[in-house]
């Protein structure tokens, strides 16, 4: 059953077909969260806070915009509201990506490079490039910019700062 249709039926009272969603995302947002996070019973509480929020508020989403972009935007918003109540600066981690997603080409290029070099490299990205690569694992450029209350082209270009950066420190060899 499509996202949108599962949340009519839960906006017209049919609370439990949220369950639906909730088995459909569950895993990669933990994912995003616990990497983000890099603490499995935090990001286990934050999973858990991102879903009552998300069923809380589900008459306040807009059925012409994308549900998953909405519920990474609460995820996200939930990491945050962790790191300011700790008064930590939020990490990207590197580890957060998943090297062994994406086309055939990039699987190639990752496959020749030791990984914790890769990693090295992105960790010395800049926050906000390290964050839309982190979020392009799990979403599309039209919904980081969601995510991120960005122009789209502002996605677009902070990604290709950090593609940049990266092909500089791997070498000529990876650059193209």
């Amino acid at each position: 059953m499509q996202d949108e249709l599962i949340i009519k039926e839960v906006k017209s009272g049919n609370k439990e077909k949220f369950s639906l969603l909730v088995e459909k995302y569950q895993d990669t947002l933990f994912t995003f969260i616990y990497y983000s996070l890099r603490d499995e019973a935090s990001a286990k509480d934050i999973l858990q806070e991102t879903f009552i929020k998300a069923l809380k508020e589900i008459d306040k989403y807009k059925e012409e915009g994308k549900f998953k972009a909405w519920l990474w935007t609460i995820a996200r918003n939930k990491v945050m509201d962790f790191y300011r109540k700790a008064g930590k600066i939020v990490p990207l981690e590197e580890e957060a990506l998943n090297l062994n997603q994406g086309d055939e080409t990039s699987k190639k290029a990752f496959s020749k490079l030791e990984l914790s070099h890769i990693e090295s490299i992105i960790e010395n990205l800049p926050t906000e490039q390290k964050e839309v690569v982190l979020l392009r694992q799990y979403l599309s450029f039209k919904e980081i910019a969601a995510v991120l209350d960005c122009p789209l082209g502002t996605v677009l270009a902070r990604l290709n700062r950090a593609i940049k950066k990266i092909q500089k420190s791997l070498g000529e060899e990876y650059a193209a």
